[in-house]
């Protein structure tokens, strides 16, 4: 899939929809952190897509019409500030996951492991379990012990014959009963 034209026509759609200083600050972020690599931001505007849509994997050709659509959704509940907030903070956490850079050893090991055996489909989750995590809205265990789960599940998927598929919202339940679970053992004690 070429990126570059639908990533283009992005790039016009929102000059025309966003207010001067929010499309330089969109730019001058996603220029930094994607060194202007056309086709790397393109993957990640999918992976952002398919965590908008709960999961819903965008065909490569409707990425440009997928984006409107998701935008317009968000403009239409006067969110789209905050979604473009979002891709910015996110594009960080994407590239974390590609390029293996963090300081966090259990993400490190969970993002070395989702790499090597080409689990990427787990990446609009981790992006947003990044994101939870860096805002404070998990723990620290909990993070570990939601990253330890993604790790089984990655290998034990490589090593099936019949894969599962990733579900973002089965993803979101198991974080949610890892909480829950925790929050239940404060109170035991």
């Amino acid at each position: 899939m070429d990126y570059i034209l639908q990533t283009e026509k992005i790039c016009k759609y929102l000059e025309f929809n966003l207010e001067a200083q929010d499309m330089r600050k969109i730019k001058s972020n996603i220029k930094k952190t994607f060194c202007n690599d056309t086709n790397l931001f393109g993957c990640f505007i999918k992976d952002i897509l398919n965590h908008e849509n709960s999961g819903k994997i965008t065909e490569d050709e409707e990425v440009y019409n997928d984006f409107v659509l998701c935008f317009e959704n968000h403009k239409t509940n006067k969110t789209e500030i905050s979604f473009i907030e979002k891709i910015i903070r996110y594009s960080k956490y994407y590239i974390t996951l590609v390029f293996e850079e963090t300081d966090n050893r259990v993400l490190l090991n969970t993002i070395a492991s989702v790499n090597s055996c080409y689990a990427i489909e787990y990446y609009p989750f981790l992006m947003e379990l990044i994101d939870n995590f860096t805002i404070g809205k998990i723990d620290s265990i909990s993070f570990a012990l939601m990253l330890q789960s993604i790790t089984d599940d990655v290998f034990r998927n490589f090593e099936s014959e019949k894969p599962t598929e990733v579900h973002l919202e089965n993803l979101r339940y198991k974080l949610k009963t890892i909480i829950q679970s925790r929050s239940s053992e404060r109170y035991a004690v």
